[in-house]
């Protein structure tokens, strides 16, 4: 991506009902605080804004994401006005551009929409196949419904991923192998394996601590990230980011990201980063609509990244990838060498064997992927 381009993230806050685990900012459209119809004018507004303030600097759009919350539990109209206000307003320059899909919310005639918008790649939510545990979870689908979600978009659009949650309750090694041999099966080329975090005020929270739900123990946790890795590598997939594995299909998008470039978030309490500052925007929904009413931005927060937090956050995110940091990269962006900068936290680090340093990369070793949230937390000053 050169200077004069930019990811954009576009938030829809809908879902046909919220799963248990989540705490994304989302509603179940039943008793969401504002219709989609007010929400979608206050963001084409938004929309609107970035699109005049990024042509003016000659920007150009080179990813787009649209998720949520669920983009298509919005109507096949509803989601075809969002769809229009991106190509309408957005400087695209032949972008990749994803929407997030739930098996369940797909007709025939969102897929139209989409593809005659110019979506080129879905990012299917899969979680798991085993009934019993999507509805324990929440999920709003069935087996049956995953395989037909992907067959559907395998055949209308270029790429396609597929995301799995590993450490689900009462889910054993010996499933999350079922499940990926299916999704394989299916000829998913790009498949990313999260495992589950319980977060606090979350239904599923309650009902861990109440013991009512069993979460399997680290071990378990950790043979099923092992587990992923010796079953994917041998078919062919490339591990090229900790959570993600690909046959030629990388996520553009999501490496803006972990290269930590600019972006831009639109939405009900979408973040960017922008100019070196991290920008935050309201939660409140009448905040956010009333803001848009009066044509302003509703960024709630802002914060300025100091040039070492930026050093900070390069080296983190870039170590969620494969091929790590590039030492060359780094010192063009900041004209130093990040051995220099961080070299306690390597010499540390390599001496644990959880970092290794070859070929102009600083990158997490294969001892050093499943403690990689404790090799970040060394490159964080206090």
């Amino acid at each position: 991506m050169t200077e004069k381009e930019i990811s954009v993230y576009i938030h829809i806050p809908y879902c046909p009902a919220k799963c248990l685990y989540c705490d994304f900012l989302s509603f179940p459209l039943c008793s969401a605080p504002a219709v989609p119809a007010a929400y979608i004018k206050a963001l084409t507004r938004e929309i609107f804004l970035w699109g005049r303030k990024l042509e003016s600097l000659d920007i150009r759009v080179s990813t787009l994401y649209i998720g949520g919350g669920t983009p298509t539990a919005l109507s096949a109209s509803e989601l075809s006005e969002v769809l229009a206000a991106c190509r309408r307003y957005l400087p695209l320059a032949e972008p990749e551009w994803t929407v997030e899909v739930n098996p369940g919310t797909l007709t025939p005639e969102k897929i139209e929409e989409m593809v005659k918008a110019g979506v080129n790649r879905a990012s299917i939510g899969v979680q798991d196949l085993n009934e019993e545990r999507l509805v324990l979870l929440g999920r709003q689908h069935n087996p049956a419904q995953a395989e037909e979600a992907f067959l559907v978009c395998r055949d209308a659009f270029p790429a396609v991923s597929v995301d799995v949650m590993a450490a689900l309750p009462g889910q054993e090694p010996a499933d999350l192998q079922e499940t990926l041999a299916a999704v394989c099966g299916w000829g998913a080329r790009h498949i990313s394996v999260y495992g589950l975090a319980v977060a606090e005020g979350t239904p599923l929270f309650k009902l861990v601590k109440e013991d009512r739900v069993a979460l399997p123990d680290e071990e378990a946790q950790l043979e099923m990230f092992t587990l992923t890795r010796e079953y994917l590598l041998p078919r062919n997939y490339e591990h090229y980011e900790i959570a993600s594995y690909t046959k030629g299909q990388h996520c553009r998008h999501n490496l803006t990201y972990w290269k930590n470039l600019p972006y831009a978030g639109i939405g009900l309490g979408a973040h960017s980063y922008w100019q070196k500052m991290r920008l935050a925007n309201t939660r409140q929904m009448e905040v956010y609509l009333q803001s848009l009413a009066e044509d302003r931005l509703p960024v709630a927060e802002c914060h300025n990244v100091s040039r070492r937090e930026e050093m900070e956050d390069t080296i983190i995110l870039g170590l969620r990838l494969r091929d790590g940091v590039s030492l060359s990269d780094f010192a063009g962006r900041f004209k130093r060498d990040l051995r220099e900068v961080f070299a306690a936290e390597i010499k540390r680090l390599l001496e644990l064997q959880l970092l290794e340093c070859r070929d102009g990369f600083l990158r997490l070793t294969d001892k050093g992927l499943p403690l990689a949230n404790t090799v970040f937390a060394e490159f964080i000053s206090c």
